[in-house]
């Protein structure tokens, strides 16, 4: 098939994927199509873990127009498993078992269970494989799902909206708003496809946040609260205690009384161990949360959580917003103090993206100090 061909129904993979953000963790998002002579017989996605995967959801789909699949495409954007997972059968089988001749990948599986066996098992069946379309894509989009896989570590994405001079408030404090609602809105949308969002307790007493995901388009999916709290000082009054069913508490004193509060509210309590500066170890929090079957985290806030993330090496990703404002020197800066003496110290993002949002603009990029996961 032509290589533009093949491109588009990635293209549409892809979109049919990214249906499933929030919804798929611990699983990876994964799109599927199933075409015969240029005619799309079926399509999928994985809709939620514990569900079919998409590659059965699109001959499913197929199936129930009642259409013959011998000598069809299947275009896949990840590699098909090849072993039983926790609820669902392996799909190879049923790729085999529908006589489908072709199947086109967007990218390998990086999961060690599966990484190069699923097309190893096509192959010995016979089975043209093609792999590679559209592969930065297929691979960002399931960038956290990588990292949790191969390290049992949530990846983590920064996340700062500020001035053009990279104030994020006022010198009273005062940060609303400083996006735009288009901001807002998009702001709204990584949330959306994050299992977690993290917030120092600062936050939590300075602005009351709700921690949800707020878009026109209806969402089930609001990812769970993370609350850095060492001395447990968050109050029961806080809203993201009264809307979230299981939020998550981390602190290192442990006031049995203010935990059986919180407990009441349906909060989750984390006792963690104290790093050097007597605040909640990050690294062991973030192995727990990993424990918990959280893929991947959103930090938001403020700007001393923003630079332990970054001190301790533990950023993946950063997405900051700039807002066409000036606050000036006696505003706070978007991230605190990190003890750089030298230039050269100075942290180093590669593979930036830039992109206008009304009059804003969003810087993404990858942090250097942070390993491959592949």
């Amino acid at each position: 098939m032509p290589k533009n061909l093949d491109s588009k129904y990635m293209s549409l993979a892809l979109r049919l994927a990214k249906k499933g953000e929030g919804m798929t963790s611990p699983n990876p998002l994964v799109g599927a199509v199933l075409v015969k002579r240029g005619k799309i017989l079926g399509k999928g996605y994985h809709k939620k873990a514990g569900l079919p995967h998409a590659e059965i959801e699109a001959l499913l789909d197929a199936e129930k127009q009642n259409y013959n699949l011998k000598g069809s495409t299947l275009y896949v954007t990840l590699e098909p498993c090849c072993h039983t997972g926790k609820r669902t059968p392996p799909c190879v089988n049923a790729i085999v078992e529908r006589g489908i001749s072709r199947v086109v990948l967007g990218t390998l599986d990086l999961n060690p269970k599966v990484k190069g066996k699923g097309v190893k098992i096509l192959r010995e069946k016979k089975l043209e494989i093609k792999i590679g379309v559209l592969e930065e894509k297929c691979r960002e989009i399931n960038e956290g799902f990588f990292k949790y896989i191969n390290t049992g570590i949530p990846f983590v994405i920064l996340k700062l909206a500020a001035t053009l001079d990279g104030k994020i408030a006022t010198f009273t404090g005062d940060s609303k708003w400083i996006g735009s609602e288009i901001q807002r809105k998009y702001a709204h949308k990584l949330r959306k496809k994050v299992d977690a969002v993290v917030v120092g307790v600062e936050t939590v007493l300075r602005d009351n946040p709700q921690l949800t995901v707020r878009l026109s388009t209806k969402s089930s999916h609001h990812p769970t609260p993370v609350v850095l709290d060492s001395r447990l000082r968050i109050p029961l009054e806080s809203q993201l205690l009264q809307i979230h069913k299981s939020p998550i508490i981390a602190t290192i004193m442990a006031d049995p009384k203010k935990i059986e509060e919180l407990e009441k509210r349906g909060a989750r309590v984390l006792i963690t161990d104290m790093d050097e500066n007597g605040h909640v170890d990050l690294s062991k929090l973030l192995k727990k949360l990993g424990e918990m079957e959280i893929t991947n985290i959103l930090v938001e806030g403020g700007s001393k959580v923003a630079a332990s993330f970054l001190t301790k090496s533990l950023v993946d990703k950063i997405v900051f917003f700039y807002a066409p404002k000036i606050i000036g020197a006696d505003g706070i800066s978007m991230i605190a103090e990190l003890g750089i003496a030298k230039v050269r110290e100075a942290f180093l993002i590669r593979k930036i993206k830039l992109k206008a949002i009304g009059e804003e603009f969003l810087v993404e990029g990858y942090s250097c100090r942070v390993k491959s996961y592949e």
